[in-house]
């Protein structure tokens, strides 16, 4: 097949379509600014009233209010829970010392990568930092190992688990294809070996972890040879950059033949078409499992045994209903899918 790019104009339209995207995705899973700022006022915390404390840090985003409200209302008989929503660019590991020092919380959540990553430089120097709790944070099992006295819930949905929802909506999918960087090899076999009970198989496509834009076509290139089933797209917005995004993703991935399965709900987006299926957690479910295993640590005495990355309990499938006629799938099985975008 003659690997030729889409009109210029169509090209554009789904760029644009992705670029405030894109900003979510840098936002949620980049790396957090350790340049030195006037840390200023603490987030208003409610006053202290005799019960132990949970404090949850997060980025202020109005799309996590949903489930930190619930969190919240789901600790709240035992628990005085302090939610400091700050913004990362002007925040520094200070403002994490002083959050600890107002709040003496019995455990700290952590939402996303940046605010990890901002955590992770106090608790590191911390003479005995809080048992912290990891949410909604991109490779979660790599991230923990990096995080003192620490345990996660994953916010990657199993390949396999997506694959299978994939399966229901009439797709024989057998050979995955799967571009990754080095960094995360260790997090893609943990992925094939869950796999193998459904008898998926992985089509490898390494890149540096600097990748080139040449890198990510020829890896594009070996996997239409190599006729796969699927693609599936790890949510590394290493991967995700506007230039790779623009340059190849947009222009190469029609050429495929094979539906693009994500890991974040914004990628399966009519006007982009990009993503055709996401499997992704049910946040209103992560918030109870979330306090579940809080009490579960209390219970424990705040001391962990081991490393704990769990699997996140409930799945929302989403499904494009334009790309996934395309691909030929069933579309007398999307009853079975949670949410179809562009109907």
């Amino acid at each position: 097949m003659r690997w030729t790019r889409p009109r210029g104009a169509r090209l554009l339209r789904r760029a644009s379509a992705l670029a405030g995207l894109l900003l979510t995705l840098s936002c949620s899973s980049g790396p957090a600014s350790q340049s030195p700022r006037d840390p200023g006022p603490l987030p208003e915390a409610p006053p202290p009233d005799g019960r132990p404390v949970i404090s949850i840090i997060a980025p202020s985003d109005s799309q996590l209010d949903d489930m930190l409200k619930s969190l919240r209302v789901e600790l709240a008989d035992e628990y005085r829970v302090t939610i400091s929503p700050i913004r990362i660019e002007d925040s520094s590991p200070e403002l994490v010392a002083r959050l600890m020092a107002r709040d003496r919380p019995r455990a700290v959540v952590l939402v996303n990568n940046s605010t990890v990553l901002l955590y992770r430089t106090w608790a590191r120097t911390a003479e005995a930092p809080p048992v912290a709790l990891i949410l909604m944070a991109s490779f979660a099992e790599e991230l923990q190992r990096t995080v003192p006295n620490s345990v996660a819930i994953s916010y990657e949905v199993p390949t396999v688990t997506a694959m299978v929802g994939l399966r229901t909506l009439g797709l024989d999918v057998r050979r995955v294809g799967v571009v990754y960087r080095q960094g995360f090899a260790r997090h893609i076999a943990r992925q094939e070996a869950l796999m193998q009970v459904e008898e998926l198989t992985f089509v490898r496509q390494q890149l540096s972890n600097r990748p080139r834009v040449q890198d990510l076509r020829a890896a594009l290139v070996n996997l239409q040879r190599a006729d796969v089933d699927a693609i599936w797209l790890p949510n590394d917005n290493g991967l995700l950059s506007p230039g790779l995004l623009t340059n190849v993703w947009l222009p190469y991935v029609d050429r495929l033949d094979a539906p693009v399965v994500v890991a974040v709900r914004s990628l399966v987006n009519e006007h982009a078409e990009f993503g055709t299926f996401a499997a992704i957690p049910d946040t209103q479910a992560l918030a109870v499992q979330a306090a579940d295993l809080l009490y579960e640590l209390a219970d424990a005495d705040w001391k962990l045994r081991a490393a704990d990355v769990r699997l996140p309990i409930s799945v929302k499938r989403l499904v494009d209903v334009r790309l996934a006629r395309r691909f030929g799938l069933d579309s007398s099985q999307f009853g079975q899918v949670d949410h179809l975008v562009g109907r």
